[in-house]
């Protein structure tokens, strides 16, 4: 009979307050997972906060009971208790901060509609005389905010600010562009301040400037800006770059350039799924948002939870961007050079799993990844060294991208390249390319006889091994045999009957594939 141990004799109680001091949130979760169901159970027992920890929710937050009543609480928790091995912890967390992130642009989605409408109501039944009191006065109260000043103070000003707009109708008068000078500026001067002030100066301060741009819709909207300098400086543009470069703007007038911490990143993300819904309405706009995030993405390979929260939240808010960015009609995509310069980084960079997700999410997309051009370029990125080429062959893994790989275009540009190790996977994985044909009705090995030149026996022998239809005629009347008479093809011909992989019969003109003894006819 097995035994016990004094550790699971103890009543849950107890263990839940031994549990608490196992680590921090991430490593008690690795820990404990996966042992037995009793330990997990205890893991998503409400008390204990684990999950809310995870995704860094402050257990005063009014929005802790909506989590623990909400359907994706009951969901997590469900495929928590599924957890069989640590291995899975790391696609649990994904899982879990991916449903979060969802969960989240929902509800402040909603929320901000529903303050924009009460906004909007409050405005219209204003006089002009109320209106001019209300503007100045906020516009006053904003003005004498410092970047330094006491934290207390800095508080009770933004109070008076969320106040003045969503209970009287106030609007925020200001250009973006130094608007968004002062976000960037503002929360790269409090960075000094404690983890409990800045957590309770951020939900001030993010509430703010939702505020702030109901009043005012066009401050965060994005705009064909006449100057780089512009649009570095606008209000979009900071909250990509803090997201996605995970920094502050560096701005050598004023500041240094700060990196985040993972409240005041979780904080503007929330600001981001706030807005996103006013912020890309139109075709361009999602464009250039897009673009902008693409640009700015960075390779990470999580390690730790917070990598882990910041590369999950990154992708979540791509996919809903793509999402936004499809409504529209491909046909009307006409940034292909801009956008295909952004793809090529990608694949530079290494960054499979934004690649993976672009072609998987989008329709647009995907229908650039099949123009020759595109094709033939990321080739040539793929195969300049043995890591790159490895990397091929891993995208070639994915069941989605292989529909992309065996298009006809990408595979006779790897066939002019003499991709042999590429090639041989992919006929392996999908035999029947050996049939494909180009624009003049060359199979493969036909195209390797009429326009490649160099060294390509072993690939010949390859597809003939495979199956290889010799006696196809392409549209000017050629078989295989006709082409390894050409005189560009004698030493090609040589090797083939050298390396005994074809035999010929000048007097009969039989081609003969050797086979191990065994002779196959072809004729």
């Amino acid at each position: 009979m097995s035994s016990i141990s004094t550790f699971e004799i103890l009543p849950d109680e107890i263990l839940l307050i031994i549990i608490r001091y196992c680590g921090d949130v991430y490593s008690i979760c690795q820990s404990f997972s996966g042992l037995n169901q009793r330990l997990i159970s205890i893991l998503i027992d409400k008390r204990l906060h684990l999950f809310t920890d995870l995704l860094h929710m402050n257990r005063n937050d009014p929005d802790i009971n909506l989590f623990y009543n909400s359907n994706y609480f009951y969901e997590i928790s469900h495929q928590f208790l599924s957890l069989k091995t640590k291995q899975t912890m790391k696609e649990f967390l994904q899982l879990l901060i991916s449903f979060y992130i969802k969960e989240k642009y929902a509800q402040l989605s909603k929320e901000f509609q529903l303050n924009l409408k009460e906004y909007q109501f409050q405005r219209l039944h204003l006089t002009d005389n109320e209106i001019n009191n209300l503007d100045n006065e906020l516009k006053r109260i904003f003005y004498s905010l410092k970047p330094k000043e006491f934290f207390s103070q800095s508080i009770k000003s933004i109070k008076q600010i969320e106040s003045l707009i969503l209970t009287q109708g106030a609007s925020f008068q200001y250009d973006e562009f130094h608007f968004g000078m002062i976000i960037n500026k503002w929360l790269i001067s409090k960075m000094n301040f404690t983890q409990y002030d800045n957590q309770q100066f951020l939900n001030s301060f993010i509430q703010m400037f939702k505020s702030i741009f109901i009043s005012n819709l066009s401050l965060f909207k994005i705009k064909s800006y006449s100057t780089t300098y512009e649009r570095i400086n606008s209000p979009f543009y900071f909250l990509i770059y803090s997201i996605y470069q995970l920094k502050y703007f560096p701005d050598a007038r004023y500041e240094p350039n700060y990196s985040l911490t993972i409240y005041w990143y979780k904080a503007e993300v929330n600001l981001f799924l706030s807005i996103v819904d006013h912020l890309v309405d139109e075709e361009f706009v999602s464009e250039t948002c897009l673009f902008e995030i693409l640009d700015k993405i960075m390779l990470i390979v999580p390690s730790t939870y917070e990598e882990i929260f910041i590369r999950t939240s990154q992708i979540e808010i791509l996919k809903i961007l793509l999402c936004k960015y499809d409504q529209y009609d491909k046909t009307t995509f006409d940034q292909y050079d801009s956008f295909s310069t952004i793809l090529y980084n990608l694949f530079q960079t290494d960054q499979l799993d934004i690649i993976q997700l672009i072609y998987k999410e989008s329709e647009n997309i995907q229908y650039l990844f099949y123009r020759l051009e595109t094709c033939e370029e990321i080739v040539n990125i793929m195969i300049k060294n043995r890591e790159k080429k490895h990397l091929f062959q891993t995208l070639l893994n994915d069941e989605q991208l292989r529909i992309w790989f065996i298009n006809k275009d990408l595979l006779f540009i790897l066939l002019k390249k003499k991709q042999m190790k590429i090639l041989k996977y992919l006929f392996k994985l999908s035999p029947l390319l050996i049939h494909q044909l180009d624009q003049d009705g060359n199979d493969p090995i036909l195209y390797l006889c009429l326009h490649v030149s160099g060294c390509r026996h072993r690939l010949i022998e390859f597809l003939i091994k495979m199956g290889s239809d010799l006696s196809r005629i392409n549209s000017k009347n050629i078989n295989f045999f006709n082409a390894l008479q050409m005189t560009r093809n004698k030493k090609l011909l040589n090797k083939l009957i050298e390396h005994e992989i074809i035999q010929i019969d000048y007097i009969s003109t039989e081609v003969k594939q050797v086979n191990h003894n065994v002779i196959d006819s072809f004729d």
